[in-house]
């Protein structure tokens, strides 16, 4: 373990001293899968302990939430958000919370307020919000059966999406692996290797979309059989993890010798392999594959059913999972349903970004997601971040950026233009995140100026990356 994690973690055990003093503790967390796990870690930590938690997922602190907080307990614990709201927190609640965040910090280091960055660690790639929280778990109970947690965190926040885990994510994985909780390993990176029948495994296929097969499940089916793939023993469909580990190789080969054949990028032919997280503690299903897990806690997030993916993470494997997982397959159903509508509707692009309005047709909660989704279809180059809005319904506009790992290599970072852009606008406009993904609110009648701001933004730092 290196010196910025040593540091960090004696920071975090400062922090969990702190909170195992109180006597009334509300842990709230961010809605989407890393701020579910990292609130069901906290959770699950002080009620080892016998304390007595109150807890709730919500979509973003902005003011008016904070003040809505008041009176739910005397001490509060603020996991996977918060960086960019110390001041508001300390005119709400004094001294009494602590923020466990990975964000890109607007305010310095100080004793009730733990965040990566300060220690040299990057929160975008090495850290996730949930990794931070284990962390602080750590030095409150011994229960090291929450490291799973911490990966399908990072795994949600896509901080596995390059080489596998990194920095202090990675330091968790090989702590779970030398415990026997999580197994790691090359192999096709598609979604649905223990639940998907192989000819949805590839049908289904978004990251990367595959051209002639993502959505042909003839296709599909016709690649498969061509090369020799059994689709069913007996009467059951086969998974890709029924499969022998010479099949795997098999297939992984002639999928990637199929898109070259294609002339489909390598950028995007690299994503079909990578690292994946099997859970070994979880039954064959939904919840065996980090990749998985995180999925179905960013649906019940995403869908108004915090609470749902919350007790999956805190054990429930009856009504409520059995309610998530009905939940998962509307969430998906969404995402492709918003795909379509880009599809049929295209993009805009201005000068340095693409973007899209999606008004009230797609929830404000997805379009980050659909977004992302873009740059593994033959939608959108690599070489520009994309923007999305959609109406909240408290009349607000929200906005979703997402850019490549490519771009923010060579300098971009998404989270400060936020930051800028919406001090800038001023009013009720809030936002920030990191530089590979950020989020902002912003008044309707401000749309016009975002996009000439955001423009001009981008193009300060792509100047340096086109110089570089």
């Amino acid at each position: 373990m290196n010196a910025n994690i040593n540091a960090l973690e004696e920071s975090a055990k400062g922090l969990a001293m702190c909170i195992i003093e109180q006597e009334q503790i509300a842990v709230i967390h961010h809605y989407d899968a890393d701020g579910i796990a990292s609130g069901a870690i906290i959770i699950k930590a002080l009620q080892s302990i016998g304390k007595q938690v109150a807890h709730r997922g919500i979509k973003q602190l902005y003011t008016e939430t904070i003040e809505e907080l008041k009176g739910l307990s005397s001490f509060f614990v603020f996991t996977d958000f918060g960086s960019s709201h110390i001041k508001e927190l300390e005119k709400a609640f004094g001294n009494q919370f602590v923020v466990i965040d990975h964000h890109q910090p607007k305010y310095p280091r100080s004793e009730n307020f733990l965040n990566c960055w300060h220690f040299g660690i990057n929160g975008t790639i090495e850290a996730s919000g949930a990794a931070l929280a284990y962390l602080v778990a750590k030095h409150i109970s011994e229960d090291n059966c929450l490291a799973p947690l911490a990966i399908i965190g990072a795994v949600g926040d896509m901080q596995d999406s390059n080489e596998g885990l990194l920095g202090l994510n990675r330091e968790i994985l090989l702590e779970a692996s030398e415990s026997k909780l999580i197994e790691a390993k090359l192999d096709l990176r598609l979604y649905g290797r223990f639940t998907r029948p192989l000819v949805q495994f590839l049908t289904y296929s978004t990251d990367p979309i595959i051209p002639n097969l993502t959505g042909n499940e003839e296709n599909c089916a016709r690649f498969l059989m061509e090369r020799g793939f059994e689709l069913k023993e007996d009467e059951r469909w086969l998974c890709y993890e029924d499969l022998s580990y010479e099949e795997k190789q098999k297939l992984a080969t002639e999928l990637i010798v199929y898109m070259r054949s294609l002339d489909v990028p390598e950028w995007k032919i690299a994503r079909l392999i990578g690292e994946v997280y099997t859970l070994l503690n979880e039954p064959i299903g939904p919840l065996r594959d980090a990749k998985e897990y995180a999925t179905l806690l960013n649906a019940c997030g995403r869908n108004n059913a915090i609470d749902l993916g919350l007790a999956v993470c805190l054990g429930d494997r009856n009504e409520k999972y059995s309610k998530a997982l009905e939940l998962l397959a509307e969430h998906r159903r969404k995402l492709r349903e918003g795909l379509q509508l880009i599809a049929e509707e295209g993009l805009q692009e201005a000068k340095n970004f693409y973007y899209f309005n999606a008004g009230k047709r797609i929830k404000d909660s997805l379009i980050g997601v659909i977004a992302g989704m873009l740059y593994s279809s033959a939608v959108i180059s690599n070489e520009k971040p994309i923007v999305a809005f959609a109406e909240q319904e408290d009349g607000f506009v929200k906005v979703s950026a997402r850019a490549t790992q490519e771009l923010v290599t060579k300098g971009l970072n998404l989270g400060k233009i936020m930051q800028e852009c919406c001090s800038a606008l001023g009013g009720k406009a809030e936002g920030g995140g990191h530089q590979i993904a950020a989020g902002a609110r912003i008044a309707g009648e401000s749309l016009e100026s975002f996009l000439m701001l955001f423009d001009k933004k981008v193009e300060e730092q792509l100047k340096k990356v086109y110089q570089s």
